[in-house]
């Protein structure tokens, strides 16, 4: 049996490649796809993953670009799923393998903990199984027109599949000539998804503003996602270090002092690693962060004053901080499974002859 998995975004990198080694330890093959994209492109070099073959390009922020970009890549991937015929799909909510899976009659396994993105309306109703954490109902997905039979579950945020078992390293802090515990990371928002297209994320920015003229001692630093991110940045002038590439050594958000996130998969990351952690996240709170927020591991703010003075409190009590973060981290983790685990299993056993 033949996996094909579609990797759209640095998440479903870390995703897909954990379910990859997986598969592979039992016996099954894997074929992977990715995008000409500034946030995967550099993360595949630094990695050294030369055989994820690189197809079509990301389509911009604009709804026109992304349909040419996705017209286009589609055609592209034809030619490569012909050649290497796959028995089975996943993605995240890729639009293009959907499309081909529906087309050959290739089974397509949806991985989502976002139900409120907008791919799902055409995604869901085409795939076979939609699989998710436990704590998002089976009507987020019914709502879309699968059968509530085919929403599995596993007891798990997604990033338990790359984090489990990870160590930090230094190396990266010397790289960039970071002390550990001593900086604020800040994870700038997804402004070119087709979820936050129209959704004003000006707050954001303006607190990456305040907090380089009010840290003391700490040093910023930015996860920029784009150039005109960079370009933008830039006005924080030394007080901040913008980074314009991302990073694939999870390490940098280990030993940072605070995290603040605007966007939704480091989030969760920060949170499980015993990381303390505030989202500025700018449009509608994913599930799992309204959950996470519940629970108490989350702070979200829609306010750059409310978050700075959030943000200046938890560095003031650092120490205590990280100390009550990791313990409920800790609770979290050992309640939780490993999702790659979790997937590899149920596709080793499709594989064993009871189908898709």
């Amino acid at each position: 049996m033949k996996v094909w998995f579609d990797i759209l975004t640095p998440k479903q990198f870390w995703f897909f490649t954990s379910i990859e080694k997986e598969l592979r330890e039992r016996g099954l093959e894997v074929l992977l796809t990715s995008r000409r994209y500034e946030q995967i492109i550099p993360i595949l070099e630094d990695v050294g993953r030369k055989d994820i073959i690189v197809v079509g390009e990301f389509g911009g922020g604009s709804l026109l670009g992304k349909l040419k970009a996705s017209v286009s890549r589609t055609m592209e991937l034809v030619d490569v799923i012909e050649k290497h015929s796959p028995d089975a799909c996943v993605s995240s909510g890729s639009l293009d393998m959907t499309r081909i899976s529906f087309g050959l009659h290739i089974p397509h396994i949806l991985l989502s903990d976002t139900p409120e993105s907008p791919v799902n309306r055409y995604c869901v109703p085409l795939s076979n199984y939609v699989f998710t954490p436990w704590i998002i109902s089976k009507d987020e997905w019914v709502k879309y027109g699968i059968n509530c039979r085919s929403v599995l579950k596993y007891r798990a945020l997604d990033p338990m599949a790359w984090l489990d078992g990870f160590k930090p390293n230094r190396r990266i802090l010397d790289e960039l000539g970071l002390d550990e515990f001593n900086y604020v990371l800040f994870r700038m928002p997804e402004t070119q998804a087709s979820y936050l297209i129209g959704v004003n994320t000006e707050y954001v920015t303006k607190l990456a503003e305040k907090l380089t003229s009010n840290l003391s001692g700490v040093k910023l630093v930015v996860l920029a996602r784009y150039g005109e991110q960079t370009t933008q940045l830039k006005k924080l002038g030394k007080g901040a270090l913008i980074l314009d590439k991302p990073v694939s050594d999870h390490s940098i958000l280990y030993y940072a002092s605070l995290f603040i996130g605007g966007g939704g998969t480091m989030t969760q990351e920060a949170v499980l690693m015993g990381v303390p952690t505030m989202s500025a996240y700018p449009g509608r709170l994913p599930a799992v962060h309204r959950y996470l927020v519940g629970i108490g591991a989350l702070s979200h703010f829609r306010s750059w004053q409310d978050a700075l003075k959030k943000a200046l409190n938890i560095l003031e009590r650092a120490d205590d901080a990280r100390k009550f973060q990791t313990r409920l981290a800790n609770r979290l983790k050992r309640r939780m499974v490993n999702p790659a685990k979790v997937v590899a299993g149920w596709l080793e056993n499709v594989a064993s002859g009871r189908g898709v």
